[in-house]
């Protein structure tokens, strides 16, 4: 089995390495001393297994990268501070293919973890939306969506709707700015359509969908008549910078051939930007509580009856693209 580790403290990545390295049976890969490097290391070369310490694995980013571990089927020990804090990490990974130990484990205890990890079964892969019929769309319509925590795995539900040939997308998940370029990797695998980093004044094309990058700039729809998105510096707007308020806000002038979603996360962060492109005419969703991980953000837009359908997040996808069907005298 080959191993890596993931551990911001250097003196515990040492401490690892010297356990690891004198097991029998097992490799020592990659050394990591941040969620960044780890995910670049695992995707490049991915191992199967990785120790992560409790000081990275407490990460929002921490998110992304279980998403990667599950699409490459990489099995994950989190190395917890104490055992009390072990069992709270445990309640929060809640699922095949992640054990838990602590830092005052013997060596054969981490051991045992590390191959009793390897022999679960194999983690249960994110649904798809079933394939859809072959649609025809209007021309100029466009898509938004916003997500935060719990939002990777729904927008992969969501995106792997849509075929190849899908309206323009534009997306901010709340995330790290240096993990932006790998979310967009992991949802291009998952869909039909491309995916990618938005760039400055890129144009909005069919069968592209684009993320927002980094931390420094806001996502939006460039003024005029919706053919380009922009990348805009500016102050956090509902606490966020990419935020889904200045995403949504952005496309109020063209919200007649908007449609929108709003998916789990917590906060408000997308619930007053929806309200105005409801008003203005845009079509409106937004994720139901029981299948989103934190209904706040979703929750949020539809107490301001800014959410014109509440859906699970099985069926936004679909939905969403039939909102831009082209209808007979179109």
């Amino acid at each position: 089995m080959r191993v890596m580790i993931a551990d911001g403290n250097e003196e515990g990545r040492r401490q690892l390495a010297a356990t690891v390295g004198s097991m029998r049976g097992i490799s020592l890969g990659t050394c990591a001393s941040d969620l960044t490097e780890t995910y670049h290391a695992a995707e490049s070369r991915p191992p199967q297994a990785v120790l992560v310490a409790e000081n990275l694995a407490r990460l929002p980013e921490f998110e992304v990268m279980q998403t990667l571990f599950r699409a490459l089927n990489i099995r994950c020990v989190l190395v917890a501070d104490t055992p009390a804090s072990g069992d709270r990490l445990a309640t929060r990974a809640g699922t095949t293919g992640i054990r838990v130990t602590h830092l005052g484990a013997s060596q054969e205890e981490l051991r045992q973890c590390l191959f009793a990890v390897l022999l679960d079964r194999p983690a249960a892969a994110v649904p798809r939306e079933p394939p859809v019929e072959r649609m025809t769309f209007q021309p100029g319509r466009l898509i938004l969506i916003g997500a935060s925590t719990g939002g990777v795995d729904a927008l992969i539900r969501v995106l792997s709707a849509f075929p190849a040939d899908c309206p323009p997308t534009l997306v901010v998940q709340h995330t790290s700015g240096t993990f932006s370029a790998g979310l967009a990797r992991l949802l291009d695998r998952a869909s039909p359509a491309r995916v990618a980093e938005a760039e400055d004044r890129q144009p909005l094309v069919p069968g592209t969908v684009l993320i927002a990058p980094g931390k420094d700039h806001h996502l939006e729809i460039a003024r005029g008549n919706g053919t380009h998105c922009r990348l805009r510096e500016g102050p956090p707007m509902s606490g966020h910078r990419p935020s889904v308020d200045a995403l949504f806000h952005s496309a109020v002038p063209v919200a007649a051939r908007v449609s929108a979603a709003i998916l789990t996360g917590m906060g408000r962060d997308g619930a007053e930007g929806m309200l105005a492109l409801h008003r203005a005419g845009a079509h409106t969703i937004g994720q139901d509580q029981a299948s989103a991980l934190v209904y706040g953000m979703p929750r949020a837009a539809h107490e301001l009856g800014a959410v014109r359908e509440q859906l699970p997040i099985g069926r936004i996808g679909q939905a969403l693209l039939q909102s831009c069907v082209r209808r007979s005298g179109a």
